[in-house]
């Protein structure tokens, strides 16, 4: 009794406290912070135009278009991260301070004549005005004055220390932008001391890219994306406006490379790297960059040199079955017995109504035919052997240890073939990793895979034959119980 009458008074000594707070400072219940009054609140997405008025004249309008965001006096593309920039800063701003009110000399504040001048408009046709002024002493605030307000108030530094910057801060950096997934081909004009050929790739299929220059064979489609996201992560340094300049001063008349690409649902995209261009530091290499149709020279990173003109053999499909794991509704499975174990047997499944099952329709328990599927399907090459055998029995794929049909929901099928060991990996501590040769059917060459494909296979067998002897038993005993009742049976 004595503990229920301490909970209760402890109780009721939190709520007078609590009380006692909010009647002295209800910002603490609120939310609200203690006079620091909430200056602006507006949604973000209904934010249609953005005006700065500066005394300079140099004055920067964003507008909203079908197409995103531009500056008016320019058609340039306006800086996303702007944009988002003052929807962030201004929809929701709460003063820091209330520095004075009816203040008499606005200009002390940076509030006078020389004041940057802010009109954001929304979808409604509602305004929001200010005026942005300097920073405080400490350098962290800066003031503000909203418009139809006599009182000054200082507000975060991220604020409004932007409204400040040049034009060129106020355009998008990244001038080249499209959607990988509709790009239909590659073309690249090299002129580089490492690379003088013509890099030329088409998309065949879903993630499927054929190289047609400076050779054929299938590409991967890892190598061709990382091509296309060095191009659309091209990110101006610097503009430059080309007037009738003179295009060898940039050495965009020879460009080192030039390069298109080109789309199913849209106008092919063209750009040239030139000269290199001065950096700031020693550190950041940069060259002269122009786009088809753009009046604009940019100066951009010039990495994306060091990616075009890598070897074009190592862009060399390495996924070589062309199927996904999720693809993959039936696996057959042969394994023969080897020198290193007696492990042999066959194994097949299906996958039907979301799961696995065997050939007589029992559930598959665990996981073993989904990363067989995923294994072999997706199957990566270590390192190319032989581009046309005239046999096979000298990596023993003649008669192979394993042999693995994939079978998808279209009815296509993929044979893989995985031999004797070949010459193993050498790990970054000396250790000896087994890999062996493998060949898919029908496509020729020879390969080096990891071992492991061999073992996710060996899992399938094991199961496969634990569930034979399973149902061997099982006939068994079926076949003694019915012998049973016959003979209990008999007159």
């Amino acid at each position: 009794m004595k503990a229920f009458r301490g909970t209760l008074l402890a109780g009721l000594l939190l709520a007078l406290v609590v009380a006692l707070v909010g009647w002295l400072r209800p910002s603490v219940l609120t939310g609200e912070p203690e006079g620091h009054p909430q200056l602006f609140r507006f949604e973000k997405h209904a934010l249609v135009r953005i005006d700065v008025k500066r005394a300079a004249g140099d004055d920067i309008a964003l507008v909203e278009t079908d197409g995103g965001w531009v500056i008016e006096a320019t058609g340039d593309q306006a800086g996303r991260s702007m944009v988002n920039r003052v929807k962030h800063q201004i929809h929701d701003l709460t003063a820091r301070a209330t520095v004075v009110a009816d203040a008499e000399s606005a200009e002390l504040y940076g509030l006078g004549a020389n004041a940057i001048r802010v009109l954001l408009t929304l979808r409604d046709g509602e305004t929001i005005s200010f005026k942005a002024g300097d920073p405080n002493p400490t350098g962290v605030s800066y003031y503000i004055q909203p418009d139809g307000d006599d009182t000054i108030y200082t507000v975060k530094k991220s604020a409004l220390d932007y409204y400040s910057l040049g034009l060129d801060d106020f355009r998008e950096r990244r001038f080249v932008s499209f959607d990988s997934k509709d790009v239909t081909r590659l073309t690249a004009k090299l002129d580089l001391p490492e690379a003088k050929h013509t890099l030329d790739i088409e998309k065949v299929g879903d993630r499927l890219w054929e190289m047609r220059s400076p050779m054929e064979m299938a590409a991967s489609d890892d190598q061709v994306r990382r091509f296309l996201g060095r191009v659309s992560a091209l990110k101006a340094r610097t503009f430059l406006v080309d007037q009738g300049a003179d295009l060898s001063e940039f050495g965009l008349d020879h460009p080192r490379a030039d390069i298109e690409v080109r789309f199913g649902a849209r106008e092919p995209l063209r750009l040239r790297v030139g000269k290199d261009a001065n950096a700031d530091n020693r550190y950041e290499e940069l060259a002269y960059v122009q786009v088809d149709g753009d009046d604009t020279i940019y100066v951009a990173r010039r990495g994306l040199l060091e990616t075009f003109a890598q070897d074009p053999s190592e862009l060399r499909n390495r996924r070589v079955v062309r199927m996904k794991g999720t693809d993959v509704v039936a696996l057959d499975a042969v394994l023969t017995v080897g020198p290193e174990d007696d492990l042999s047997g066959e194994g097949g499944v299906r996958y039907a109504a979301e799961h696995w099952v065997w050939k007589d329709g029992v559930p598959v328990s665990g996981s073993t035919p989904k990363r067989v599927a995923r294994r072999l399907a997706e199957m990566e090459v270590a390192e190319f052997i032989d581009e046309d055998p005239s046999s096979l029995k000298g990596y023993g794929l003649g008669s192979p240890r394993a042999r693995v049909v994939l079978t998808d929901a279209a009815g296509n099928t993929r044979v893989v073939r995985i031999g004797k060991p070949g010459e193993p990996r050498v790990d970054g501590e000396g250790h000896e990793r087994v890999r062996r040769y493998a060949t898919v059917e029908g496509d020729g060459p020879v390969y080096l895979v990891d071992d492991s494909l061999l073992q996710v296979v060996k899992d399938l067998i094991r199961e496969s034959n634990r569930k034979a002897k399973k149902d061997v038993d099982k006939a068994a005993r079926r076949e003694r119980i019915e012998s049973v009742a016959d003979e209990e049976g008999a007159p």
